[in-house]
């Protein structure tokens, strides 16, 4: 297991780093497991590109990251379904408390394994199917990474978790041992499958695999395939001690323990009658069986190679000598069954320390070693079952050095990991909420690092900041999309991206420039987003004489003349409109001016003419370098002034008429 570690350990980091200069080099963290080289004085250039998801010269800045087991695809799915489970879990940590809250925290603990399960099964089809050798034992470690967490995770689940009441623990304990040694069942399924099953050379082993945890029903079926099993009263004896053996399920049935220990102590003592009587004497397999059985210590000493490892050894022992055994007691056997397996050199590893601890009820200890062993890069297992054990009440809640407790310092460490992902980041949001202390601060840190490639992604991440109310990370956003858009020259995208920042300098800037496309192209573009602006155009004047401008066209285009006609006015009048803009507003009078009808009263042709005095002024003076390159007016503007003049007048005259008479002065 030391050897997996190191293995994956060894293939940890990716380096990428070009870079040859002999100029002093900075670091910079990105998202994180990453990290940036540069030259000293580029971060500058470095943090803009970084924003904009663009990139940067190899020459300039090196990139290197290191790579986590959270992604890979499969462990992208443990991700994606775990978060899930913890996001429900924390709203039902906040609504329920007492049993109610007991019975959803073992829910949910056991929801994890099941995903870890399910994860364990796709990565052995994988190692089986896969024929590429480096792949294959890519797959082979993570399954074995996997093995590990579900075997510590269920026993904490026993021991910190769905505990019960009188603190018996050897069923939970055998279940345990079935869910990750199934050696016995599989040689069981083997030897059944034989002609003459006794004749199978795992015959014996099976039996005995079955025995040690417990598997009473499945070991008689064994014996009953026996060629002797039904001509030799030793079998017959055999069968009849293991149906009356005591079955750890019975608890819940049974008044009290002492009365179930009672009853197994009967049992017990009726094997080691039936053993010393001899009756298994002629048959010495039925005799190390007996033997088993009477919970004869030396026994388990021959045992221990069915037993597989020391913890193992450790709940087979408690099954026949001490069945009501309670969780807090086991520890008492723990260095004996050790002792076991150190006297043919096995050394205890990691994953034996690990679970030393817990049935120590060293939980902190359980949390540092498997955050050493098993969080490499990821911090999945430690964050996840920390959670669980700190709504469980298991571990203290004081402070620690860092400023947080256990639970949110390992929250943020997995969160850190998943912002890092170029998907994963999404849910690492969800992390940091529910950290209250450092969790806000570091998402704030983490936006302002997540490279904004799309559109959509930049939207997502916007989202999460009005969510938050995280308003100045959300301007920066809409301000640098918006300058990456008109960069780009999709003005339309970097209008609605300024009037989301409400940036007046911006959002006036690129108004400038849609009044400048539309004198050089007759027409506006993006008129959807014109024609939507809402509230929005009251954002600066220009902005807002954009909007009033697109309003008029409509009403010209749905022949409202007279409404068309006021709003033109109001605009020259009220000078929104810049003076660049005010012949093209006189110039789409013109078609008022000439209706039939009378549209402008003499007053308002009045204003009107005013207002070409002014623009023919300026003109004159070469004010305005759009329309004139030197001082005076060129052929083109006096011819347009001047018929705007003519078409003034006419209409003057139409509209005294129209009015009636002339008031003498």
């Amino acid at each position: 297991m030391t050897s997996m570690a190191a293995e994956r350990e060894s293939e940890l980091f990716y380096l990428a780093i070009p870079c040859g200069s002999s100029e002093a080099l900075s670091a910079t963290w990105g998202l994180g497991n990453q990290l940036y080289v540069y030259p000293e004085g580029r971060q500058e250039t470095l943090s803009q590109n970084r924003q904009q998801g663009e990139g940067t010269s190899a020459a300039e800045v090196s990139h290197i990251r290191w790579h986590t087991e959270m992604h890979g695809p499969i462990t992208r799915k443990l991700v994606n379904e775990s978060h899930n489970i913890f996001v429900m879990l924390q709203g039902q940590v906040n609504s329920l408390s007492g049993t109610a809250l007991h019975t959803q925290l073992v829910k949910a603990s056991k929801q994890y394994r099941s995903v870890l399960k399910a994860c364990s099964m796709e990565l052995l089809h994988l190692t089986d199917t896969t024929q590429d050798e480096h792949q294959r034992a890519y797959y082979e470690n993570q399954l074995q990474m996997f093995e590990m967490i579900q075997l510590i995770w269920s026993l904490c689940e026993i021991l910190f978790v769905d505990t019960s009441s009188d603190g018996l623990v050897l069923r939970q304990l055998l279940d345990w041992l079935r869910w990750h040694f199934s050696e016995g069942k599989r040689l069981a399924m083997e030897v059944h499958r034989d002609e003459q099953p006794d004749s199978h050379p795992m015959y014996w082993d099976a039996i005995y695999r079955l025995t040690l945890q417990g598997e009473a029903e499945s070991v008689r079926r064994l014996l009953s395939q026996h060629s002797s099993a039904n001509s030799s009263d030793a079998f017959a004896v055999m069968d009849e001690l293991l149906r009356k053996m005591p079955q750890a399920h019975q608890y819940n049935h049974i008044p009290s323990a002492a009365e179930y220990d009672m009853k197994w102590r009967h049992w017990r003592e009726e094997c080691v009658r039936v053993l010393e009587e001899g009756q298994f004497a002629a048959f010495t397999n039925l005799e190390t069986l007996a033997q088993i059985l009477c919970g004869d210590d030396a026994i388990f000493t021959e045992m221990k190679d069915y037993c597989e490892t020391w913890y193992h050894l450790l709940v087979s022992k408690m099954l026949y000598q001490n069945p009501t055994i309670k969780s807090l007691d086991l520890h008492f056997h723990v260095q004996s069954c050790m002792e076991e397996f150190c006297h043919v050199g096995a050394r205890m590893g990691e994953l034996d320390n690990i679970l030393q601890a817990a049935i120590e009820f060293d939980i902190h200890q359980v949390i540092k070693d498997s955050s050493a062993f098993l969080s490499t890069g990821n911090w999945w297992f430690v964050s996840h079952l920390t959670d669980i054990l700190h709504h469980c009440g298991q571990l203290d809640t004081h402070n620690l050095a860092f400023g947080s407790n256990l639970r949110e310092f390992l929250l943020l460490e997995y969160a850190s990991t998943l912002m890092s992902h170029k998907s994963l980041w999404q849910v690492g949001v969800d992390y940091l909420d529910c950290c209250p202390v450092f969790g806000s601060k570091y998402l704030e840190l983490y936006i302002e690092r997540i490279p904004l490639e799309t559109e959509k992604k930049a939207q997502k991440v916007l989202h999460i900041c009005e969510e938050r109310n995280m308003m100045d990370q959300a301007q920066s956003i809409c301000k640098l999309m918006g300058m990456k858009s008109y960069r780009n020259g999709r003005l339309g995208s970097a209008l609605s991206w300024f009037l989301q920042s409400k940036d007046v300098a911006a959002a006036t800037r690129l108004t400038e420039k849609f009044l400048l496309e539309y004198g050089e192209r007759g027409q506006f573009s993006h008129l959807d987003l014109l024609d939507n602006l809402g509230s929005s155009m009251l954002l600066s004047n220009r902005l807002t004489f954009l909007g009033k401008y697109r309003e008029f066209q409509k009403l010209y285009e749905d022949h409202d003349f007279d409404g068309a006609g006021s709003l033109l006015l109001s605009l020259l009048s009220a000078r929104l409109a810049p003076k660049n803009f005010w012949i093209t507003l006189l110039m789409d009078a013109m078609p008022l001016l000439e209706a039939p009808k009378v549209i402008f009263s003499s007053s308002k042709t009045y204003e009107m003419m005013h207002c070409l005095e002014e623009l023919t002024q300026e003109l004159i003076r070469g004010d305005n370098s759009q329309y004139s390159t030197a001082k005076g007016l060129t052929d083109v503007e006096n011819e347009r002034l001047e018929l705007l003049r003519l078409t003034l007048t006419r209409n003057l005259s139409r509209a005294i008429i129209h009015e009636g008479t002339i008031t003498p002065s």
